[in-house]
């Protein structure tokens, strides 16, 4: 069963992949791609980045820098024209995005001799994955929970949020403590609306999950949402806040092919077992919850 999940689960991302590479001069529509995956959009950005090492968009972005450097290496045009297939409308906007990835600009590009200019496509290598097999901690049967929020927003610059995470803690740690609600606290929780992708900007959700009957009323721009009821798999992690990525790719990269497991339609979470001020980072645990069907 695992293995026939795992297989599924390499064919549905290279279905995605095929496709983009037959499409890549045309707009991709992130519904569309999840539906030829068979995934909903939530997940599958998390899952192609797991398996693939890089998001859909840096997936796309690099498809069409190594055509654009073979087709200057070939000689097929002009750089202009070679700019349009890439997306970019002027040519200087192009000149500067090779440069940027490439380290040499394209004229440059094309005085390189055969050797040197496949050096420089090939140096271009994916962020390390951390080969990590992650392995479940426990499936979890949940109701549906209430959950106080507060958001906030930044673009992304690496895997890890920088400022996004901080500013929607401290203006929920801010409402609890003013309220002087913390004892009434069970968990507190993060949330991730969009997907997490570099250069992209996404929201980030604060939450707390009060006990039984100490709900506060929302105030201050803060609001609810439902974390909706179902089957959870858990997972631990055990370290620093912006490694958390890792453990995420990890998950989706290792466990769930292996797993015979199906993803529900719902948005994952952390629940932040440790106070932060209270534990070394490397020692914080943070429990990561993946809907299943």
């Amino acid at each position: 069963m695992g293995t026939e999940t795992q297989v599924s689960h390499y064919e549905r991302i290279n279905r995605v992949k095929c496709y983009i590479r037959q499409h890549m001069d045309e707009s991709l529509n992130r519904a569309e791609l999840a539906q030829i995956a068979g995934y909903s959009v939530v997940h599958l950005h998390r899952i192609f980045a797991a398996h693939v090492g890089e998001s859909i968009a840096a997936y796309v972005r690099r498809l069409r820098m190594e055509r654009a450097a073979q087709q200057l290496r070939a000689d097929v045009g002009p750089v202009t024209a070679i700019a349009l297939n890439c997306g970019y409308e002027t040519h200087s906007a192009f000149g500067k995005a090779f440069k940027q990835y490439f380290g040499v600009s394209p004229s440059e590009f094309r005085e390189l001799n055969p050797t040197a200019a496949a050096y420089v496509i090939n140096q271009r290598m994916l962020f390390q994955r951390k080969e990590l097999t992650m392995q479940l901690q426990e499936i979890r049967t949940l109701p549906d929970t209430k959950v106080l929020y507060a958001r906030a927003a930044e673009v992304m610059t690496s895997p890890a949020y920088q400022t996004a995470h901080l500013e929607a803690f401290n203006k929920l740690h801010g409402f609890i403590q003013k309220r002087q609600l913390m004892e009434q606290v069970r968990h507190f929780v993060a949330i991730y609306p969009d997907e997490p992708e570099i250069g992209k900007e996404v929201r980030f959700d604060a939450g707390a999950i009060f006990a039984d009957g100490q709900a506060p009323a929302a105030e201050d721009g803060l609001a609810y949402q439902t974390l909706p009821g179902g089957r959870w798999a858990v997972f631990r992690h055990i370290g620093p806040y912006d490694t958390l990525w890792q453990t995420w790719q990890a998950l989706y990269r290792d466990w769930l092919p292996a797993s015979g497991e199906e993803l529900r339609d719902a948005l994952p979470f952390e629940d932040y077992v440790d106070d932060p001020s209270q534990v070394a980072p490397e020692q914080l645990r943070t429990d990561i919850y993946v809907p299943i069907k």
